[in-house]
């Protein structure tokens, strides 16, 4: 099926988008076009698409040689897709929540991500896709600027830090909202990251960080001191990172927070 004629079809499914699980399919063909293409997927790399809605961006996965999987929690789109690429051997759709999907095996990850867990799939992602290259995903843009929020911002935290040390991020370019269907009342951005291949286990950073974002007007060091029930402790913690105990927690970059979550004397309190 040519690409126009695809999605004259995604546009009269606009009418049956459930706002429950946040769809909005994207018609916009030069946006998919760019997504598909931002994944630079290579031979041999299995993608994963996350939500694959009424098919935009599968339609363009589909053309690549790779195998490429794609998940959705809605049952009838799910079915809608098996049917438009069942002579596609290399596209294989089916049921399936991101909040409860398992990340590893997949060298690429792709996906129009719903507003309501966009955070929660974020982070299953960056701490579950041991395998993963690369991944590019469209968001709310207020969502992508928190994400890619930097030290000192008021947006900075556990996430941010969490992606941060995960590999290079970076916003790619805004998609409007009239490029949907239904049109949402925000717009979008799309934004990629390339995974370091040894960025190792971070589970405890971001258990740490967010205990330590409890309390954003708290110092440090009072922060800390709540976690380890203990002030010297927690004092000789942060004189080992080269931390400021009079700092507040978004005032501290990704590196440190890291090398403070190595100390395994704090690891251990957590077992």
């Amino acid at each position: 099926m040519r690409e126009e004629e695809y999605f004259e079809h995604i546009q009269e499914y606009g009418m049956l988008a459930k706002k429950e699980v946040g769809q909005n399919f994207l018609i916009n063909l030069d946006a998919c076009k760019r997504i598909v293409g931002a994944l630079e997927a290579e031979e041999g790399d299995k993608v994963l698409e996350i939500g694959v809605g009424a098919g935009s961006l599968t339609y363009f996965l589909s053309l690549l040689p790779n195998d490429i999987e794609g998940i959705d929690i809605d049952e009838a789109m799910v079915t809608k897709l098996q049917n438009d690429f069942k002579e596609n051997a290399n596209v294989n759709v089916h049921m399936g929540n991101a909040m409860r999907y398992e990340y590893k095996g997949y060298q690429r990850i792709i996906g129009n991500l719903p507003y309501y867990v966009t955070s929660g799939i974020l982070e299953k992602v960056l701490l579950g896709a041991n395998d993963c290259k690369k991944a590019v995903f469209m968001v709310q843009q207020e969502a992508a600027n928190r994400f890619l929020s930097k030290p000192g911002s008021k947006d900075y935290g556990p996430l941010p830090i969490l992606m941060a040390l995960s590999g290079k991020a970076k916003k790619l370019f805004n998609v409007g909202r009239n490029s949907f269907i239904p049109i949402p009342n925000v717009d979008s951005s799309v934004f990629q990251i390339e995974f370091d291949d040894n960025r190792g286990d971070l589970s405890f950073l971001y258990y740490l960080c967010n205990q330590l974002f409890l309390n954003r007007r708290k110092t440090i060091f009072n922060n800390l001191k709540n976690v380890t029930k203990n002030a010297e402790f927690a004092q000789n913690l942060l004189e080992n990172a080269g931390i400021l105990p009079t700092l507040r927690p978004e005032q501290i970059n990704p590196q440190t927070y890291l090398l403070l979550s190595k100390n395994q004397k704090l690891v251990q309190l957590r077992k």
